[in-house]
Parts: structure tokens; sequence; C-alpha cells
């Protein structure tokens, strides 16, 4: 929700733009969900951390500073009249859009480094953060439960109901489909051998707002962060590059953006953590590797939520804000509605569709 202040100071009203995120309490058990999933804690979490991290007078910010985080609400500046805008829902980012992008997620993961370094120095030991914050930083969906399975059934029926491949009629398709979903999830934990940061892990279109100057974009903002977790980058950089690109882009220019979200990590790390990545043996090479461990996972969150967030909004919003079905088509079955809309909109039936071939060609086959 966008709000206006308009406060007088010495005489003069001055206008504050403002964004506020909030429980959904018109939506029971919406908002039950998110409270159960913690979402607002994280998020409050992240911005605690912020403070710490985020340097107050950077010209290109990577985050947002909110004025107000509590375990229900966000307030933080309106983004759009500092020039701020977002790409298309429904559209991939162009090369340019993503370097500018993938370059605002190395300077996060950068100064969360630093921050851990700090930390590391100061302790004289290593903490993986999810011991110490406990089910703040739990994986909420990405895991055994009902939405997970509920997202191997749709993947299931897609193939079925729009795929021109032979594999459409492979039996037992949504138990093959869960089988290694769950597998793709166990990729994504601490690891003790290597980096590991507070990864964002929700990186779409919606996510990501932009400063422009002539159509070329200068700077980019990462928004939302309500699914964070203490894990490797590298599961940021390929849930960004599966949500944000198509198929023939990322065969032409993953590589690319993977060496310049590398390059622009390294020139921001301090010298303690640039020489903690190196006793890591956290090389180019290393990131590449780990940038294929966790692609099945890019490809599994492509997967199980391009269906929502795809959607034109006002029909996602009757699809998926409705009391009455939410539980239904969050947590056990959403293939008719899904089925329905990609029906009428190509582009939509496309993406959705291309991703879970991709998951099924690269990990089922």
């Amino acid at each position: 929700m966008r709000t206006t202040l308009r406060v007088a100071v010495g005489g003069t009203v001055r206008e504050i733009h403002l964004f506020i995120k909030c429980l959904p309490l018109w939506n029971k058990p919406k908002a039950e969900f998110i409270d159960e999933k913690k979402f607002f804690k994280r998020e409050k979490f992240m911005f605690d951390i912020f403070e710490e991290i985020r340097k107050h007078d950077d010209p290109n910010p990577f985050c947002p500073k909110a004025y107000l985080y509590t375990d229900t609400m966000i307030v933080m500046p309106d983004l759009a009249p500092e020039g701020y805008t977002m790409q298309p829902y429904l559209e991939t980012l162009d090369l340019p859009h993503l370097l500018i992008s993938a370059a605002a997620i190395a300077r996060f993961h950068a100064a969360f480094t630093n921050y851990e370094t700090k930390k590391i120095i100061k302790t004289k030991q290593v903490q993986d953060f999810a011991e110490v914050y406990g089910s703040l930083l739990e994986e909420p969906a990405f895991c055994d439960t009902p939405w997970m399975r509920a997202s191997a059934k749709l993947s299931a029926n897609l193939i079925k109901a729009f795929s021109t491949k032979p594999y459409r009629n492979m039996p037992d398709l949504e138990s093959k489909f869960h089988k290694m979903y769950m597998v793709a999830c166990d990729r994504v934990v601490y690891r003790k051998d290597t980096v590991n940061v507070l990864i964002h892990k929700d990186l779409w279109v919606n996510n990501i707002m932009f400063k422009h100057d002539n159509g070329t974009p200068t700077s980019a903002m990462i928004l939302d962060y309500q699914l964070i977790r203490h894990v490797p980058p590298a599961v940021d950089v390929m849930t960004f590059i599966y949500l944000t690109t198509s198929r023939s882009f990322r065969a032409e220019y993953e590589q690319s953006i993977c060496d310049h979200y590398y390059s622009v990590y390294c020139d921001n790390l301090d010298k303690d953590s640039s020489d903690r990545i190196v006793d890591l043996g956290y090389d180019r090479k290393s990131f590449l590797s780990w940038c294929e461990q966790v692609r099945m996972f890019g490809l599994l969150e492509a997967a199980s939520i391009h269906p929502f967030i795809l959607m034109e909004p006002k029909q996602a919003k009757v699809v998926f804000d409705d009391p009455d079905t939410y539980e239904r088509y969050i947590n056990e079955d959403r293939t008719e509605p899904v089925l329905e809309y990609a029906a009428t909109c190509r582009q939509y039936r496309e993406r959705c569709l291309e991703v879970t071939e991709e998951f099924l060609e690269r990990y089922i086959l």
C-alpha cells in the first residue's frame, strides 16, 4: 500500500511518500500462513542486519532503509518518486538489467560477508546463523510441506496438459517430481567448507526496482527479504537467473552473469574477508561449481512460483487471495486455476512449462 504524509515543517508542508506492507488480516488463512512461516519476523531481522551493514551515504544502495519494521508491518520509502520502477511482471530481463541486478546482489552478499568476517574475528568462531537464531532461518516452504507437494502435482499436470514431448505420458510423473524436488530442496543448506551469506531467495522481477537514464538501467534496489536463509550465495545467483531469464538466453549469457556477479562480489570485500575466502578456497572456479550444484534448486523455485508470480496481478488476487479457496490452492491442488489461465495466456503457459520441462529433462529422465 502506498500513502503520502504531509508534514508541516517551519511553515512549509513537506510530503513523505511511503510504502506500507502488513499482514493481510482480511484473509485469515493467508495471514495465519504468513505468521506461521515468520515472514515478517525474517524481514525485521534482515533490516536489523542492514542497519549494521548498509552504507548510509551510499549513492547507489542495494536495499532500501525501513522507517519502521515490526513482526506484522514494514514501513519504508516509496521508491517510485525517487525514480525507481519495476519491469513488466511477465517479461524476462535483458542483459543490462541482469548485470546491474547481479551487481546489486553481489554487493548485498559482500556486505554480509564483511559483517560476518568481523563477527568471526571478534568471537574467534564461525557460526551457523540458523543455529543461533533457530526457526527464524529455517526453510519455511521448500521442504516436505503440503505447499511443495502441491507444486509437484501441478508440475506433473502442466506437463500432461501442455507439453508436446514424449514424456508427457510418463507414468507416476507426480511422484517423480516430488522425489526430485525434495533432492533439490536438500541442496540448500549451510555448508561449513565454504562461504555462507544471508540470501534473499526470492529474486523475481517484482522484488527488484531499477533507475534508468534514457532507458538504460543505472542502479537496482532489492526488496522484500521475507525468505532469507544462511547458505552459499550461489543459491541466490541461480534462483535469480532462473526466475528472470529464458532457457535460450541462459544458454548464451549465464556464464557472463555469473562472472560479473563474482567480480563485483570480490571488489566489494574488505581485506579480512578477501583473505577469508582465499582460506576457504572460494575462488571463481569454486563459485561456479556451487552454481552448478544448486542449479537444481534454481529450477525448482522457478517451476514452483512461476504459476503465482507470472499470473496477471488482478487475476492472481482473485485466484490466490480468496479466503475460501486459499488453503486448497496453496496446500492441496492449484491445478485447475493455473491450467485454466495457462490456456488463455501463451506467455504464461510457455514460461511455466519451460522451467518444468527443463527440470524434468535434467533430473528425472
